[in-house]
C-alpha cells in the first residue's frame, strides 16, 4: 500500500462500477454492534455499555443501526437506477426482506414458546401468538410480546425488539419507490432539493414528520438514508477520500462544540460508511466469497439473547456476547444458505439484471 493509494480521492463513481466493495463486512459489523449492544441491554447493564461509557451520545447499537440505514439507503437507491422498474423493484426488496423475516417470526414463537409457562397448544393459539405471527411476518407494523415469553428477565416480555426498524426501513423503501416513479431520483438537483427541503421542514415542524413512531431516533434513520441516496445519485461529483474519513473520526472523537456528535454526526458518519466500502487502500476482497448473514444476524439474534438470558440468570455481558454471537451467526449462515441465497437466486432468474450493482 502506498502513500499516493492512501492519499488518492477518486470519485464514487470509479468505484462503484463492479462488485469490489465491503458492503458485506460493514454490515456484518454493524449486526454485531446491535448484538453488542444488546448483551448489556437485556442484562440490564446498558449504562455499562463501552462505546456510552466513553461518550453518552453514542453506543454501539445505534451506531449499527445507523450503518445499517446508509447502506440500505444507497444501494436502494442504485437497485432502482439499474432498473427504474416499479415490479423489478418491489420483487428485489419483498425476496430480499420477507424469506428471513418469516423464518425469524416462527423461530421467535418456538423460542419465546420454550420460555413461556404455557402448553404448546395453548400458546400456539393464543390470540397473542396469532397476532404477533401475521404483524411481525408483514414487517409493517411490529408488535414485540408473546404470552408468558421472558416474564422474568431484565428487559421482561420483548422477543424481538431488533425488528423495530423494518418497518421504518420499508416505509423508506415505499417513499424511494414513488420518488423513483416521479423521476425524481434521475434529476439529482431536484432530488437534492426535495431531501434538503424536507430537512429543513421537519427541522422546523417536526410534528408532521410522517413515519411512526415520531421521534429523534427515527428522524435521524431517515436523514441517513436519504444521505446514502443522494450518495448514489450525486456518485460521479463524490470523492471518496480515505483522509477525510479519519479526519471525520478524530472530528467525533474530539466532538467540538458537541456538533460532531449531535448535528453533523449523520453526513459524518454516512461518509465514513461510503469510504469504508469503497476506497482501494481498505478493500477486503476474500470477505466477499461467503455468504451475506448480516441481516440474520440482526433477525435471529434478539430471542437467542433473550433466551440465554433466561436460561443463565446471572450471565455478564461479556459472556453472553460470548456464547450469542456464534450462536446467532449459525442461525444466520443457515437462514442465508437454506432460505436467502435461494431466493436472491430467484430474483436474479426473474428480473432483469440491473447494471453494475453490488
Amino acid at each position: 500500500m502506498t502513500r499516493a493509494s492512501l492519499l488518492a480521492a477518486p470519485r464514487l463513481a470509479a468505484l462503484a462500477n463492479g462488485r469490489a466493495n465491503n458492503f458485506d463486512v460493514l454490515r456484518l459489523v454493524a449486526a454485531g454492534f446491535v448484538v453488542l449492544f444488546h448483551c448489556y441491554a437485556l442484562t440490564g447493564r446498558w449504562t455499562d455499555e463501552p462505546l456510552w461509557r466513553l461518550a453518552h451520545e453514542l453506543n454501539f447499537g445505534a451506531i449499527g443501526v445507523k450503518m445499517f440505514f446508509v447502506i440500505s439507503g444507497f444501494l436502494v437507491t442504485r437497485s432502482w437506477l439499474g432498473r427504474a422498474s416499479a415490479p423489478a423493484f418491489v420483487a428485489a426488496r419483498v425476496l430480499r426482506i420477507y424469506p428471513a423475516l418469516i423464518a425469524a417470526t416462527l423461530f421467535t414463537i418456538a423460542l419465546g414458546g420454550l420460555s413461556s409457562p404455557l402448553a404448546w397448544m395453548s400458546f400456539l393459539t393464543d390470540p397473542v401468538t396469532l397476532d404477533y405471527a401475521w404483524r411481525v411476518a408483514l414487517g409493517w407494523e411490529m408488535v414485540y410480546r408473546l404470552p408468558g415469553a421472558f416474564a422474568t428477565n431484565p428487559f421482561p416480555h420483548e422477543v424481538n425488539g431488533s425488528l423495530w426498524t423494518l418497518p421504518i426501513e420499508l416505509r423508506l423503501y415505499a417513499a424511494l419507490l414513488i420518488a423513483g416513479s416521479v423521476t425524481l431520483l434521475g434529476r439529482r438537483w431536484v432530488w437534492l432539493a426535495v431531501v434538503l427541503g424536507s430537512v429543513a421542514f421537519f427541522a422546523i415542524r417536526p410534528e408532521s414528520f410522517p413515519l411512526a413512531p415520531n421521534t429523534i431516533v427515527v428522524r435521524e434513520l431517515a436523514l441517513l438514508f436519504a444521505l446514502g441516496s443522494l450518495a448514489a445519485v450525486w456518485h460521479d461529483a463524490l470523492p471518496i477520500s480515505l483522509v477525510a474519513a479519519i479526519v471525520a473520526v478524530l472530528l467525533v472523537a474530539w466532538n467540538p462544540l458537541g456538533l460532531a456528535r449531535g448535528t453533523l454526526l449523520s453526513p459524518l458518519l454516512a461518509y465514513v460508511v461510503l469510504v469504508a466500502a469503497y476506497h482501494p487502500a481498505v478493500q477486503w476482497s476474500r470477505f466477499n466469497v461467503g455468504g451475506d448473514y448480516s441481516y440474520g444476524l440482526y433477525v435471529y439474534s434478539f430471542p437467542i439473547q433473550q433466551t440465554l438470558v433466561e436460561r443463565l440468570p446471572s450471565i455478564t455481558p461479556f459472556a453472553l456476547f460470548v456464547l450469542a454471537l456464534p450462536a446467532a451467526l449459525a442461525v444466520a449462515a443457515a437462514s442465508w444458505h437454506a432460505i436467502e441465497r435461494p431466493a436472491l437466486r430467484l430474483k436474479a432468474r426473474r428480473l432483469a439484471p440491473a447494471k453494475d450493482l453490488p
